[in-house]
């Protein structure tokens, strides 16, 4: 019996120094195990809102459904979206909802699409399914077919848009149509 014992030790010995191999999703090798990590979302958010800034004054509300995160990337993708703007002052000067969005916070961008809409504190609407707001430039701007509205029932239609984050100075750049009788600040 005594034997034995040493054997056995042995064995246990070998069994534990075995390298212990780690469990991965299938078809997964190393080096994509790191891409996959940096692919993880930072935060993952049910009914968020997040703020923006322009050093002490706030610029943007944003809610959403549903958002994901990536610090490293500056991206965040966000569905189901309603976004306030406000200007210097503090004031709601538009509201916008989309389908969903990409938030680029460092670089004060967002994009938006599917079944967008932007309502104007002046009663300006402009519809479209797709938008991209730079908050820095203090503009949106689409290639999309746009339709613009003024309060009062005055309605554009065309190709391509560019507008002041008021919508009080804009462009339609191709192919537009309608009747606007009063048309404000047009951008030459």
């Amino acid at each position: 019996m005594l034997r034995m014992a040493p054997a056995c030790l042995i064995l246990l010995l070998a069994v534990s120094c075995e390298e212990k191999k780690e469990i991965k999703a299938p078809g997964v090798t190393g080096s994509e195990d790191n891409a996959a990590v940096e692919l993880r979302p930072d935060q993952v958010l049910r009914d968020a809102r997040v703020t923006l800034y322009n050093g002490p004054t706030k610029t943007t509300d944003i809610k959403a459904d549903y958002m994901k995160k990536f610090e490293k990337l500056d991206s965040t993708p966000a569905w189901n979206l309603d976004v306030r703007f406000f200007d210097s002052t503090g004031k709601e000067v538009s509201n916008l909802v989309a389908d969903s969005g990409l938030v680029r916070e460092q670089l004060n961008l967002m994009e938006v699409s599917g079944s967008v809409v932007v309502n104007t504190s002046d009663g300006t609407s402009l519809m479209t399914q797709h938008l991209l707001w730079n908050a820095l430039k203090n503009r949106v701007e689409t290639d999309s077919f746009v339709t613009f509205v003024q309060e009062g029932g005055d309605t554009l239609r065309g190709y391509g848009f560019e507008a002041n984050q008021k919508l009080t100075r804009w462009k339609i750049k191709r192919q537009s149509s309608g009747i606007m009788q009063n048309v404000g600040e047009i951008i030459k």
